[in-house]
This record gives C-alpha cells, sequence and structure tokens, in this order.
C-alpha cells in the first residue's frame, strides 16, 4: 500500500517514568537485581553495564526511570554471595508506564495492560519505517535477496509470525523472521526447516542474529531475526517454513512482485468535536484471510481539531482508528468502519460515538444509522422492530446500510442473515460481513 501520513518517530518527547513494579516467591532466595538498558536499537550487549541494582525487601522489589522514548530493559537477579544468574527477563521499557512482575523459580509472570501493549506496538511500527528496518548491529550477509517477499496467508496459524526477507548464497539460505506479538515469548526451535516445491526438506543450521530453543530479545523482535538453513537449490522459485514444535508454519515464500506507485482511491477527513483531546490516530486494517488479525498502517498527527489520510486500497477492508493523546497514551476504544475503494469518508469524532459519511457507500451508512438511532430513540421496541425491518427490506442491497445494520446489532444476528440480500455476503464486502457477524454473535453470546 503507498500511504500519505504522518508518523510519530523516534524523535524524543517529554519523559516519563517506567516503573516495575516486583514481586518474589517466598521460596526465592534472590536478594537483589541488575537493571539493563538498551541503545536506541534496543541492543544490550553480554558485558553492558547495569544502570541500577536493586534489592529485594520483604519480597519485593521496585525500579523507576525517566524516558523519553520506548527502549529495552533487563531484570538479572544477584543470587546471595553476589553470583550473577545466567538467565534473565527481558522487557520493554515504556514511558508512562508501570508493569507488574512477579518472579516464580524458574519462570516469571507479567502483567500486559492494554495501553502497554498499544504503546509498544506503536513505538515499534514507527521504529520500523523511521530506521526503514535498519539497525547497526544486523549482520552483513552476502547473496541474492528477496525483498519483503510474498507468501500464502494460513488461518491455521497465528498471523503474527512472517518472513520478511531471504539471502541465498552457495553455503546456506538466510530467512529474516519477524514476530509481531512484542510483549509474549518469541521461540525458533533447532527442529525448524525450509521445504521446497518438490518436497525436500532444508534444515536450520545456526543463528547469525537471535536465539535457537530460546526466548529471543528485544532488538530481534524489532528488527527480526536471522537464521540460516541447508541452501535451497538454485533457481527455487518458491519454498515453505515450518516449526512443528513451535506449530508455525509459512507457505508459500516467494519473490515479491516491484509493486507499482499507485493513487490513493481512498481519503478520510477526521473531524474532532471541541472538548475532545485527542492529538492523532492509529490507523489498523484487518485482513481476514490472516486470522482476522489487524495491522497498523499509519499514525497520524490532528492539527486544528482535524486530520486527514489517504491510501490506495486493492479492495474493502474493515478498519479501526484508536486516539492517541497528548501524553502518549492510547483510547481503549476504536472507530470502526469500512474503508472502501474510490470513496471518500467523513469522520467526526465525539465523546463516546461517532459518525461516519461522505461519498456514495458512507452516504448510505449515514442513512441507515440515522434510521437506527431515531427508531431506537422515539420509539418502542415494537415499532422499532417493525421500522428497522422494513427499512433493511428496502435499502438492504446497498452495502452501507447493511454493514451499518449488522456493526450496530440493529437486529438479532438471525434475523439480519435472513433480511440482507445475499450478494452482500458473496460479494466484494464478504470478507467484513463475516468477521462484523463473528463480533455481533459474541456479543450476543456474552449478553444472554
Amino acid at each position: 500500500m503507498t500511504l500519505c501520513l504522518n508518523v510519530f518517530g523516534m524523535q524524543a518527547q517529554e519523559k516519563q517514568m517506567f516503573t516495575i513494579d516486583g514481586y518474589v516467591d517466598e521460596n526465592i532466595t534472590d536478594s537483589c537485581y541488575n537493571i539493563y538498558i538498551s541503545d536506541d536499537y534496543f541492543k544490550i550487549d553480554e558485558d553492558s553495564k547495569p544502570v541500577a541494582t536493586v534489592p529485594v525487601v520483604n519480597k519485593r522489589f521496585t525500579y523507576s526511570v525517566a524516558l523519553d522514548k520506548m527502549k529495552a530493559g533487563r531484570v538479572r537477579c544477584i543470587f546471595p554471595g553476589g553470583e550473577l544468574c545466567s538467565a534473565w527477563i527481558g522487557l520493554f521499557f515504556v514511558p508512562g508506564e508501570t508493569v507488574k512482575l512477579t518472579v516464580h523459580n524458574g519462570y516469571f509472570e507479567m502483567e500486559r495492560p492494554y495501553s502497554y501493549r498499544m504503546k509498544i506496538a506503536r513505538a515499534v511500527e514507527a521504529v520500523r519505517k523511521e530506521t526503514k528496518w535498519e539497525s547497526p548491529h544486523l549482520p552483513k550477509v552476502k547473496g541474492k535477496v528477496w525483498k519483503d517477499v510474498a507468501y500464502d496467508k494460513d488461518t491455521s496459524v497465528p498471523n503474527s509470525m512472517y518472513i520478511k526477507d531471504v539471502i541465498f548464497n552457495e553455503e546456506e539460505t538466510v530467512c529474516r523472521i519477524v514476530y509481531n506479538e512484542h510483549t509474549y515469548n518469541m521461540n525458533i526451535s533447532k527442529e525448524a526447516y525450509l521445504e521446497d516445491e518438490a518436497g525436500n526438506q532444508y534444515k536450520l543450521k545456526r543463528a547469525l542474529m537471535g536465539e535457537v530453543d530460546d526466548n529471543n530479545s528485544q532488538d530481534v523482535r524489532v528488527f527480526g531475526g536471522y537464521y540460516a538453513f541447508e541452501p535451497l537449490p538454485k533457481g527455487a522459485k518458491f519454498f515453505s517454513y515450518h516449526d512443528d514444535k513451535q506449530h508455525y508454519q509459512i507457505i508459500g515464500v516467494r519473490k515479491a512482485e516491484q509493486s507499482k506507485k499507485r493513487k490513493p482511491n481512498f481519503s478520510m477527513n477526521v473531524h474532532i468535536s471541541e472538548g475532545i483531546g485527542d492529538s492523532g490516530y492509529l490507523v489498523y486494517l484487518y485482513n481476514v484471510l490472516n486470522g482476522y488479525g489487524r495491522n497498523q498502517i499509519a499514525d497520524i498527527a490532528a492539527k486544528d481539531k482535524k486530520c486527514s489520510f489517504s491510501t490506495y486500497l486493492d479492495k474493502p477492508y474493515l478498519a479501526d482508528l484508536f486516539a492517541t493523546f497528548p501524553d502518549g497514551s492510547i483510547c481503549t476504544h476504536c472507530v470502526r468502519f469500512p474503508f472502501v475503494p474510490g470513496e471518500k469518508a467523513e469522520v467526526k469524532v465525539m465523546n463516546g460515538s461517532f459518525y461516519v459519511s461522505g461519498t456514495g457507500f458512507y452516504n448510505d451508512w449515514i442513512k441507515a444509522d440515522e434510521v437506527i438511532e431515531n427508531a431506537n430513540k422515539y420509539h418502542t421496541a415494537e415499532e422499532t422492530d417493525s421500522i428497522l425491518r422494513n427499512y433493511l427490506k428496502e435499502h438492504g442491497n446497498e452495502e452501507g446500510c447493511s454493514l451499518c445494520f449488522i456493526q450496530e446489532g440493529a437486529l438479532p444476528s438471525k434475523v439480519l442473515k435472513q433480511l440482507i440480500p445475499q450478494p452482500i455476503f458473496t460479494g466484494r464486502m464478504k470478507d467484513i460481513a463475516e468477521l462484523l457477524m463473528v463480533y455481533l454473535r459474541s456479543e450476543e453470546r456474552q449478553n444472554k
């Protein structure tokens, strides 16, 4: 996708405190912990000096630091007698956040609040974009390169792992493996292998950057790990990656076609109501083929209570907008609606609600939205049911109307499935319609 956007990058902002609130099991004898902080590329060397040593008092420890941008951090135990533990806890140090960390015998538990996870995801995307995925700590590998490869989506496996680049030479085939569940373990097992189109397998030889059969550090999670396999034959057109132990597979890895620069065919203007403190929005698109996952595609800044965004879309996508605030925090609720090629959306954000209008599709959406709101506000339950059924019967062939009815849960899901024309569920909006139906049925089950 070609994006027209403003990105909040790695620039330093006003410093905020990050705090670790630590707890230790009763049977743990840890006396204190060394704290380490990374460089700007999330790298912590083995010989790095600790920035602090914090004692364990009554089975608790705490550490705080003022930061102007996210860093990687490490917590490493010192046993009684001064022996440094061979293992450590790696995590992101995020300005303005507090994490609860509980140390057990051989493992740990960490609370991952919504704001903590969202800030990490936002910062990682900004760093990747601003550095163009480059870090001075990346290995130098010679060979033929497939850059930003294409691959088939597989709904049977998580969408958090993918191969970004592949480098071929006579000695080995090197895959740059990326993992987007930033706060959870990233493991590549020694049993991982590649498989060519003939079914031949090529074993993992070594890691150039990253760990094998162990949890990867934060710099690898941000920039990707480099894993070398036995060399694929010259001229290989595609292959698959398999890690049966970790239950991952990436099918149909191949050289991506050179993307053509395309003019934006979708645009959006966001209007922020007075009294609303939104400083901008994170833009996420859902890719139903990829296990209903969503990816951040933009971080847009607001000015004078307005912001705009445009992009090229190859098809309609369901999108989420998450408001960002001046202190770096991110709203827990989103503005959700479809992004449709060839259309222009006007979004008005209010306190706890929003309206979407605009051309074509969005004009039909706002008309349906107004009917739903007025029917519920000014009529009895029986009258409302009749008004909504009749309107949907008359306008259900309009994509904007049907999708608005589904998203709003204007009628029970079984009724919507009966009244909405089948082409809505089989045409270009099928992925969005089915995804919204999944969410609606889930809400209905929770409300029973």
